[in-house]
């Protein structure tokens, strides 16, 4: 039996350690092994949490669903032409109309960046840019996902090329799209058409 206060084995029939001269009381054991099974279980939650944290750090947050949902490989080289003349001219009135008109068509539309962030995602880096486009009328925005860099920065006129879908959340542009909402829908989440760019350029203005 070991001794709960100096730590020493001592053989099962002594009643008190061999080395400290303690009392070893069965039961004292019993919750001096409970107290140290609770540290360890208290050490390995510590350690897991940290572990979480660190792979959050390096990976960022992954969102439900498949890469394929959210992102489209980059057009590169000689496939940029070709790409770009297959999307069609996103038709502004009818996205304000009916903003599920043109799911899953390749579309391309002109703004100008609201805002730009990238992040880790799917163990790639992604650019997410909230595109300024005003015919959109009450809620002037699209959002942007590309898989890679961009050299483009705030107030920077841009066409994108990509994949629409609908609808897609951003919450930190909520409290703004709040204000443009009658009183009556106040509170409600406000839902924004998005593009999957396969190749984004630079309009000069």
């Amino acid at each position: 039996m070991k001794c709960p206060e100096c730590g020493t084995e001592n053989p099962k029939d002594v009643q008190y350690c061999e080395n400290c001269g303690a009392e070893l009381n069965e039961d004292d054991f019993k919750l001096h092994s409970r107290r140290i099974n609770v540290k360890i279980l208290i050490g390995l939650l510590i350690i897991t949490l940290l572990g979480i944290l660190i792979y959050i750090s390096l990976f960022g947050l992954t969102f439900e669903g498949k890469e394929s949902d959210f992102y489209l490989p980059a057009v590169t080289g000689d496939s940029i032409l070709a790409y770009k003349n297959s999307c069609i001219e996103l038709n502004l009135a009818k996205v304000a109309e009916d903003p599920e008109a043109f799911i899953g068509k390749k579309v391309k539309v002109t703004g100008q960046i609201y805002k730009k962030e990238e992040y880790f995602d799917f163990n790639k880096t992604r650019t997410h840019i909230v595109l300024s486009v005003p015919k959109l009328f009450s809620d002037p925005y699209i959002l942007t996902s590309y898989t890679g860099t961009l050299p483009f920065k705030k107030g920077d006129n841009i066409t994108v090329y990509g994949e629409y879908i609908y609808p897609c959340v951003d919450d930190e542009l909520q409290n703004e799209l709040q204000d443009n909402l009658p009183e009556e829908l106040k509170g409600t989440e406000v839902a924004l058409p998005s593009i999957k760019a396969g190749y984004i350029e630079k309009i000069n203005s």
